[in-house]
């Protein structure tokens, strides 16, 4: 591959605060907000120009209760403003599971809320693109937007991404699946009569089986499934806060490597074309649908998965539910008992960094359940409330007495099950 070499040139340090968490996700406001109320100065970095992660760029906004920690709060808050409501589940898939829907225009805006109540300074429009470790510690992350190349410092760093973009700055320990999950299309729409669609179809399960038998038919140009760079069968629909207003997925495109700009511009036209085909489709052959359009899709594709934090320990989905950890910091679900390590939120190789939300340290079955709305509410609370005692004691994170962490997410409001 043909090479260039950029000249030497010295970076403006723009900024230095106690506590920088860079990912405006669900995880990364949750540090944020935690760091600041303990005290830190706090400084959260966004690559967009509003919050909420993949649940508003890609319009995950259903969810398993948030009934726990820092997600209890926002739901509370939420409701009070008419943005987040139980939905009937007529899912056979997830009979166990009572859905709530999130309006992802509320979250946007309460998100921001909270972080100007805690006093938290925000910069959207900010890529990570690398990092300054001295003596084994990260003390500097380099940025850039449209001012150009800039360096913030920090004395605690969380790395909320979603894709650990931070870790791989710092060169810190890092993994990828194998086999990339799969990604997927969310779109709304309004106008669906949603108890005569479930008259005719039974509950938003059969979606699938109804577009797979009209593919197979030839009526539905959807060649969802056939072959692995078109996708797999994977379409679901749940109601929403508004009556008529449906969260529908369009399918699962396999194989896509959600570090390659290349490949996921490829993925956002496949996953567009087939929300079209989809959505025409309902509209003109299932009952109910008739007067429905789309409202809009997401603004970008939902990958679900890329890079992965290290660290000391990497559970597994059936550890995580079965094991009372001597270092447990988060419980996601107040009714599961679902709990996470403190060493997943401490990658290896580098000190002075935490990771939250989809990208800290688990084996690839469990991150599938820990990168959902409900953990990454969870250990961003938990990565934040760390990164503020470390700030207060003059430590590292990794020098955290885990047992006076536990103590203090108690006292924030999360439940670990002790």
């Amino acid at each position: 591959m043909k090479t260039i070499r950029e000249p030497a040139r010295d970076i403006p340090v723009v900024a230095e605060t106690d506590v920088l968490v860079c990912g405006g996700g669900v995880a990364g406001v949750a540090a944020a907000c935690w760091a600041a109320r303990l005290g830190a100065r706090v400084m959260l970095l966004e690559r967009y120009g509003f919050l909420g992660g993949l649940v508003t760029q890609s319009l995950v906004i259903t969810t398993p209760p948030l009934n726990n920690g820092f997600g209890a709060e926002v739901a509370a808050r939420l409701e009070a403003i008419g943005g987040y409501a139980l939905v009937a589940n007529q899912s056979t898939d997830y009979a166990a599971l009572r859905f709530h829907a999130i309006e992802p225009e509320l979250l946007k805006y309460d998100l921001g809320r909270m972080l100007v109540e805690a006093g938290v300074r925000c910069l959207f429009h900010m890529h990570v693109v690398g990092g300054v470790v001295e003596d084994g510690a990260l003390s500097t992350v380099i940025v850039e937007s449209k001012a150009g190349r800039q360096a913030i410092g920090a004395r605690v760093f969380v790395d909320a991404t979603g894709d650990a973009d931070v870790c791989a700055a710092a060169g810190a320990a890092w993994a990828v699946p194998s086999v990339p999950p799969p990604t997927t299309m969310m779109f709304n729409m309004v106008g669906v009569d949603t108890e005569r669609v479930l008259a005719e179809i039974g509950n938003w399960s059969n979606l699938r089986s109804i577009v797979k038998r009209a593919r197979d038919a030839g009526e539905l140009e959807f060649d969802l499934g056939l072959v692995m760079d078109r996708g797999a069968p994977g379409v679901f629909a749940q109601d929403l806060v508004h009556p008529g207003e449906l969260n529908v997925w369009s399918g699962n495109l396999q194989g896509v490597d959600g570090l390659d700009p290349a490949e996921h511009t490829r993925a956002e036209f496949i996953c567009r074309e087939h929300v079209m085909r989809l959505a025409r489709f309902l509209i003109g052959r299932v009952p109910g649908f008739e007067q429905a359009r789309v409202e809009y899709t997401a603004t970008l594709t939902g990958v679900r998965g890329t890079r992965v934090a290290q660290g000391a320990l990497a559970p597994t989905m059936d550890e995580m539910l079965a094991t009372v950890y001597a270092d447990t910091v988060s419980k996601p679900y107040a009714h599961t008992p679902l709990r996470v390590p403190y060493r997943s939120l401490l990658p290896r190789g580098v000190e002075r960094l935490l990771v939250a939300g989809r990208c800290l340290s688990a084996d690839p079955n469990g991150i599938g359940m820990l990168r959902l709305i409900p953990p990454c509410f969870a250990t961003g609370h938990s990565a934040g409330v760390a990164a503020g005692l470390s700030v207060r004691h003059g430590c590292t994170p990794a020098e955290l007495d885990s047992g006076e962490l536990q103590e203090e997410m108690d006292c924030s409001g999360m439940d670990l099950g002790l």
